[in-house]
């Protein structure tokens, strides 16, 4: 997911030095002793605990008593590879063995949430990032502590003492004889107090962070079946149970003859399901098995209401969202979100562009509703008792969802208990918990544990869509063509106003993700104006990987494809002059256009299209090499992706997360839309919602590029410059004639058909 988070408008965080010294506050931790009896325990009560084998550094690190550890992570593993970067990141700054490092996902609880975003969720590409800043930093502080212990022990200074992984993890002596093995110190250690900003490993000294060759922990499972995802778990005498949803947005049962279903062995039940806002009203068949569910599901036919959107229509939609970009009457963004912003500098520049430049590049564009497709359906394991819950589900989002169940159950939060699993594709999909609170629902009425699982066709037609959107877009150009001034006029649905997902304030007046991609751009276009203009049509939006950077980078970066056509300027000069003030981003696009061969003479009948997204904490570019056989008929012969993630902290991992978004961006590109037909979703399964298959992929380059000393998110780069790079190579293709300038996506509707 893979959702942004806002930095002008939520509240600012807490400061984690703070709370990095809070929860270190003394030795006995996870045993649970308040600060104030954790300072006054006997070195005694900490050397008997650790003979228990359970002394520990804070409620995340957990030492047995041979000195191995097990960290605990409210980040959830789907795909992205975090556990396995949290273990690099502990051996690390503990210096232990990396055998000796384990992860464990943490019980949702609230002390458990991060200090940074305050709850227990994977969203933002932030999984890394936090883990670097919060784990590291944790990390950093236990081995201060183990060499501290071992120099009180010795009567020699701290700061002469080393540690390293010898022994599976040690402190040295200054006589450089002498040692003490981290398994020794671990009570003496966990009475201490916990020092202020503990140094963290100098960069010259790392052995496993930003080093090629780590292995991913979560992949041998993976690869021989063992992994347990969401699905996949089970409960003493649970039902299946499978659904199906009103076919429009808004509408409600009005009654079903259940006798169809009541012949077919092993159906125990049927349940009506309200709808809410984001969530259509459902009716479940609850059975012995799955199968036996959904075929008796099948053979009813429940009436439905038409509900308030019977007559929504795509290409309706689509004109009523560029005419509102017309009006041009949106809502302002201000300088909380963009210091650039100025609406009286841009109207002053636009005019002068008119008399005095190049004129004005005006430009409309428009994409569709998306679905997440994830390859995991929708699925989640609930059993109801008297007193408390209990859930088994793949979620990126674990507070909200134990939240929702227990407000829909009539429970207290900590009476719901979550077990987060394995996720098989999340990009965003996962932050919502719908499905989770059907699930409870339904085990609720049938007093046994119940397994909900969305069929695919359930889930396409069931909303979570990444708004459908339309952008117009003014360049305000000075006589040699460069740009002075930016205005946006944007229209879409509301994403806040439908995802449960507490990452601001669900709100139809203001959404902050409108912004992403436009706003603290790094290039220098001079003053900017941007408005978003609400047009909503009832149909369920959420969080899309890259949330609103993937259409507005497709927005900006084809218009400024356009604005260098016409000042005659290559592109890539032209987004460097833009660039002068981003020494990172510029080398970012100089390393990615070396390794594509920008520049070079091309065979005849191939065309290269470049695009840059800055939409969050990371910077990514694509470039895109095509041929085109024959009119309308084009090749995608190699792209390559370049991407700064900051601090380096796995290289293969960085590579993984860059080639599956650039191949996630691309599909929806080629051919991702959800249309609505009489209030009614078209597409049902990925024959007409078509991924990317093996044999269209071509061959894809990798550039990983670090230049800070913190990591910044990759989950989400990658989505957002594929789509314009390759419709920027497109309109190489058509000889940079802006009468074929692609302007709406997927390509399919823009008359482009790819081969092979």
């Amino acid at each position: 997911m893979n959702a942004g988070q806002n930095p002008g408008r939520l509240a600012s965080p807490a400061r984690r030095a703070l709370l990095l010294h809070s929860s270190l506050v003394a030795g006995l931790w996870t045993l649970g002793l308040a600060p104030s009896e954790a300072q006054t325990t006997a070195p005694a009560a900490a050397a008997a605990a650790a003979a228990a084998g359970v002394p520990g550094f804070g409620i995340w690190l957990r030492f047995d008593a041979q000195g191995g550890l097990t960290v605990l992570s409210y980040v959830v593993e789907l795909g992205q590879g975090t556990h396995s970067a949290v273990r690099l990141m502990a051996a690390e700054e503990l210096d232990l063995p990396l055998d000796r490092v384990r992860v464990e996902q943490a019980p949702v609880e609230a002390r458990y949430f991060s200090p940074r975003i305050k709850d227990y969720a994977s969203f933002g590409s932030f999984g890394t990032s936090l883990s670097w800043r919060e784990i590291g930093q944790l990390c950093a502080t236990a081995r201060a502590m183990l060499i501290q212990a071992a120099a009180a022990r010795w009567g020699v200074p701290a700061a002469d003492c080393l540690s390293n992984a010898g022994e599976g993890g040690q402190v040295l002596h200054p006589d450089g004889r002498q040692r003490l093995p981290y398994a020794a110190l671990l009570a003496e250690a966990a009475a201490l107090p916990a020092p202020k900003d503990a140094p963290r490993k100098p960069a010259a000294e790392r052995r496993f962070v930003g080093k090629e060759g780590s292995q991913r922990i979560d992949l041998p499972a993976k690869v021989n079946g063992s992994a347990r995802f969401g699905i996949d778990a089970r409960r003493p005498g649970m039902l299946y149970a499978a659904l199906i949803h009103a076919p429009r947005f808004g509408a409600e049962l009005l009654g079903v003859d259940e006798r169809p279903a009541k012949p077919f062995p092993g159906v125990r039940g049927i349940v009506r399901l309200p709808g809410t806002l984001a969530a259509l009203a459902a009716l479940a068949v609850v059975a012995d098995s799955y199968w036996t569910a959904r075929q008796a599901l099948q053979a009813l036919q429940p009436r439905w209401s038409a509900g308030p959107h019977a007559a929504t229509d795509s290409e309706a939609l689509r004109a009523e969202l560029l005419a509102a970009t017309a009006r041009g009457a949106g809502k302002p963004f201000d300088q909380r979100d963009d210091p650039r912003i100025d609406d009286a500098a841009v109207a002053q520049a636009l005019s002068q562009a008119i008399s005095h430049g190049k004129g004005v590049l005006d430009i409309s564009y428009d994409v569709p509703f998306l679905a997440h497709a994830t390859m995991e359906p929708m699925n989640a394991l609930a059993e109801v008792g008297p007193k408390g819950a209990a859930l088994w589900l793949s979620t990126q989002s674990a507070g909200d969802t134990q939240r929702g169940v227990a407000r829909a159950l009539g429970l207290k939060p900590e009476q719901v208990q979550i077990n987060a699993m394995l996720i098989g594709g999340g990009f965003g999909r996962r932050l919502e918990h719908g499905f989770a609170v059907q699930a409870a629902l339904i085990a609720k009425q049938m007093k046994r544990p119940v397994q909900l699982i969305w069929s695919r066709e359930t889930d396409m037609r069931a909303g979570g869509y990444r708004p459908a959107a339309a952008a117009r877009v003014r360049l305000a150009l000075d006589s040699e063509g460069w740009p002075q001034a930016l205005r946006v006029d944007a229209a879409n649905p509301s994403l806040l106003e439908y995802s449960s997902l507490s990452n601001g304030e669900p709100s139809p007046d203001f959404d902050w993700s409108v912004g992403m991609g436009w706003t603290r751009h790094d290039y220098g276009v001079g003053p900017m104006q941007l408005g978003w203009s609400r047009v909503d049509a009832g149909v369920p939006c959420g969080y899309w990987r890259s949330v609103g950077a993937s259409q507005n980078t497709f927005f900006y970066e084809c218009s400024i494809d356009r604005a260098a056509a016409l000042a005659g300027i290559d592109p890539l000069a032209y987004r460097l002059r833009m660039l002068e003030k981003k020494p990172n981003t510029l080398a970012l696009l100089r390393a990615l256009a070396e390794r594509a061969g920008w520049g070079q003479v091309l065979p005849p009948g191939h065309f290269q299209g470049l695009a840059l997204s800055s939409g969050n904490a990371a910077r990514s570019a694509h470039i895109v090499q095509i041929s085109v056989p024959a009119p309308g008929r084009f090749r995608i012969e190699r792209i390559t992706a370049a991407v700064d993630v900051g601090l380096v902290v796995n290289p293969d991992a960085v590579r993984a997360q860059l080639m599956g978004g650039t191949i996630f961006g691309l599909s929806a590109a080629l051919a991702g839309e959800i249309t609505l037909k009489d209030g009614q979703v078209q597409q049902a399964n990925f024959d007409s919602y078509p991924l990317l298959t093996l044999a269209q992929t071509p061959p894809i380059d990798l550039v990983v590029l670090g230049s800070g000393e913190q990591p910044r998110g990759v989950g989400e780069e990658g989505p957002a410059s594929i789509g314009p790079a390759l419709a920027n190579a497109l309109f190489a293709a058509s000889g940079r004639d802006p009468a074929k300038a692609i302007t709406r996506l997927p390509l399919t509707r823009a008359g482009w058909v790819l081969e092979g």
